[in-house]
């Protein structure tokens, strides 16, 4: 159950009257999250679009606030894998902030477990951490030893140059060199198929990137 409160962090925000705020709170509750559908991102993509990329646990139930149609999760920051630069002078993540009703994507923490690590990938606004139901946030030990090498080091060699291409029906062609056809949804019917939890699209040469494994060799 959510709880309200004035986030006093934030004195920019007109607030809401009481009413107003119940009436928040209640379309929070009852609105159908149909309204809001996206595409699941490949984790590269995630890591690259993303302005900070932590790894985090949940430790407090949601607030809403009466000041906006936000809500905010209580995280306790244990790694952070990109945003240095523009995290600034800030050394930690306390909150992460998600529109209040899923019908406007705002995300759902349905876990209870507060000592299990996420991966948070979102958008850094204002010095705050925002994401939503199309943000790429799952468990640590969810993720494939894969994924867990490409978001501590190798994903970030792709930004920039080169693009995973996402193919969920035929047919779909390369649009550049710099292209990886993903094709994971088309073939397997699912986001989380074989591309996505083993293979990065990096520079091959200049002008050229094509997948390349991520698993370990050893393995």
């Amino acid at each position: 159950m959510p709880v309200c409160s004035a986030w006093p962090a934030e004195p920019t925000m007109a607030p809401f009257t009481p009413l107003a705020s119940g009436i928040l709170l209640l379309l929070w509750l009852v609105a159908p999250s149909r309204a809001c559908t996206c595409a699941p991102p490949h984790p590269q993509t995630a890591f690259c679009s993303s302005s900070l990329v932590i790894r985090a646990k949940f430790v407090g139930p949601p607030e809403v606030n009466q000041n906006t149609s936000h809500k905010r999760y209580e995280i306790k920051m244990t790694k952070m894998y990109k945003g240095f630069q523009a995290l600034g002078d800030a050394t930690d993540i306390r909150y992460v902030y998600t529109p209040a009703m899923e019908s406007l994507c705002g995300y759902f923490h349905r876990s209870q477990n507060r000592s299990e690590e996420f991966l948070i990938a979102g958008k850094l606004r204002d010095g705050l951490l925002h994401i939503n139901t199309c943000s790429f946030v799952a468990p640590w030990n969810g993720l494939s030893s894969s994924q867990r090498r490409g978001f501590t080091k190798t994903y970030s060699a792709g930004c920039g140059e080169c693009t995973v291409f996402p193919c969920s029906s035929i047919p779909c062609k390369l649009e550049s060199d710099t292209h990886c056809l993903w094709t994971d949804q088309l073939l397997q019917g699912s986001e989380k198929g074989f591309q996505s939890r083993h293979l990065a699209c990096l520079p091959r040469e200049p002008g050229m990137c094509t997948w390349q494994s991520l698993r370990s060799r050893t393995a």
